[in-house]
């Protein structure tokens, strides 16, 4: 195994389970299901979300992203307060839930009917509102 201070990430050939290979004296290794990599991934993101610093609060436009592409999404009212539930289908972390209030909803319903119909930035405004 080549050390290089960095743990080693490998798909098996039958894309079945991911091998993560630590570089410690000796390498350690863990096999992981697709199940077990979800798992991992919610856990670690949960964690991630109590570390300072935390992610930036407002995204600067313009910039380079590994976008998905049309991905499935699917929205209803919540069952407490009946505001916008909005679920989107990554196909890297599965379905992600965002609760909305009103107000944001509808600031985001009508910024992407401006955006599908091919309004400028200028004749639409802001790009957030909320």
């Amino acid at each position: 195994m080549i050390n290089s201070g960095e743990p080693q990430w490998e798909l098996d050939d039958e894309f079945k389970t991911l091998t993560i290979t630590f570089p410690t004296d000796p390498p350690v290794a863990f096999v992981l299901d697709a199940t077990s990599v979800s798992d991992l991934i919610e856990g670690a993101g949960q964690i991630r979300a109590e570390m300072p610093p935390p992610h930036d609060e407002n995204w600067e436009g313009g910039q380079m992203v590994d976008a998905v592409l049309d991905p499935r999404w699917y929205s209803e009212p919540d069952a407490l307060l009946g505001e916008p539930l909005l679920h989107i289908r990554d196909p890297r972390f599965g379905w992600l839930h965002y609760a909305l209030p009103r107000e944001s909803a509808r600031a985001l319903g009508t910024l992407l009917i401006l955006q599908a119909d091919d309004v400028t930035a200028e004749e639409r405004g802001p790009h957030r509102k909320n």
